[in-house]
């Protein structure tokens, strides 16, 4: 099979490889549509050149040991278990089962691409990161705060998605023209409302600008006590998200902060702040909770799309395939890919 190795600098070269075979709960999947994400270039400039891809949404090619939710044929679509061998780069891919979901019949392979990891990441940040109240142990009683940083990135919209089909609301959602697509989804009765970051100059601004938000929604001193950063980069978390967290306890608690980039220094967020990262790799590596967690989520995403309470991330489809995959990569380097994301289809 082909499959496309990524290097520093998201620089890519395709090789012939053999299709991998499935070891326990784990399911070999034909590639139709491989979604990429930021990450896919972050972490070869670190690592050894691999096949960095992790949105898969194809065929059951064949199941391993163990999987009884799944058959040859199925369409579905899930998350590669970054780093190990079997990528969503290649005509054939690995993904363990309880990181894989069924693909509605009114969803497409493209559509569902756009889901697996920015979904996840999503969930883990809102119920695992800052146990939120989720969809599987019942909505708030009461106003339930919380602020979104990137509301036109997969992560960010996803997290919006979610956290609306949990009752959570305020939601103040923090974006750009780019994220026009987000508007409608909110909910202004209950007070939720996108702010585009370009109208204010001043980091300042914009802090004081959430605040009011969420001050006209109802909220104590307009102090938020939950907020997901999904862009996380310095000027985000540390003279925004920060700013407009910072202060005494709420409810006995620090404002809790999840950042989605682990690993980076997050000194400079306000001490008063409780800051976690979010780690989505637990959902294979943080044994049986994680593992448990990604399972609950994963089927919850079948259910969403079905309904239509989780609807795709608008998405552009490369149909070169692999081939252009380090032109996507490197565009996503340079910051050119805003408000959707890139599939790739590998196999028609």
């Amino acid at each position: 099979m082909k499959q496309a190795i990524v290097s520093a600098n998201a620089n890519v070269v395709i090789e012939d490889s053999p299709i991998p075979t499935p070891s326990d709960n784990e399911l070999l999947v034909k590639v139709m549509i491989a979604g990429t994400n930021p990450k896919d270039w972050k972490f070869p400039t670190i690592e050894t050149p691999h096949n960095s891809g992790d949105d898969v949404a194809g065929i059951v090619e064949a199941v391993g040991p163990g999987v009884w939710e799944f058959a040859k044929g199925d369409r579905v679509a899930g998350v590669h278990a970054f780093p190990d061998p079997g990528g969503a780069y290649a005509e054939y891919a690995i993904l363990p089962a309880h990181q894989t979901f069924r693909l509605p019949p009114n969803i497409s392979f493209e559509e569902g691409a756009t889901v697996p990891l920015a979904a996840l990441a999503a969930s883990f940040g809102l119920f695992y990161t800052l146990e939120l109240p989720s969809a599987w142990n019942g909505h708030p009683l009461n106003p339930t705060p919380l602020l979104v940083y990137g509301a036109s990135s997969a992560v960010g919209s996803y997290a919006i998605k979610l956290a609306l089909s949990c009752g959570i609301h305020p939601i103040v959602a923090v974006g750009s023209a780019n994220s026009s697509f987000v508007e409608p989804l909110l909910v202004a009765e209950e007070g939720d409302v996108l702010l585009d970051y370009t109208a204010y100059h001043d980091p300042q601004d914009l802090a004081d600008a959430i605040r009011e938000a969420f001050e006209m929604a109802g909220i104590h001193r307009g102090r938020t006590p939950y907020a997901l950063d999904a862009v996380s980069l310095p000027g985000t978390f540390d003279k925004v998200v920060s700013k407009a967290m910072a202060g005494p306890p709420i409810n006995g608690r620090k404002p809790h902060l999840a950042v989605m980039l682990p690993g980076q220094d997050y000194s400079s967020v306000d001490g008063s702040i409780q800051v976690s990262e979010v780690y989505t790799g637990v959902a294979h590596q943080g044994g049986n909770v994680g593992r448990r967690f990604a399972y609950l989520a994963c089927r919850m995403f079948s259910l969403g799309l079905r309904e239509g309470w989780l609807p795709p991330h608008p998405h552009e489809v490369r149909e070169e395939g692999l081939e252009v995959l380090q032109e996507v990569l490197q565009m996503s380097m340079r910051g050119k890919i805003h408000g959707k994301k890139i599939v790739l289809r590998v196999a028609e």
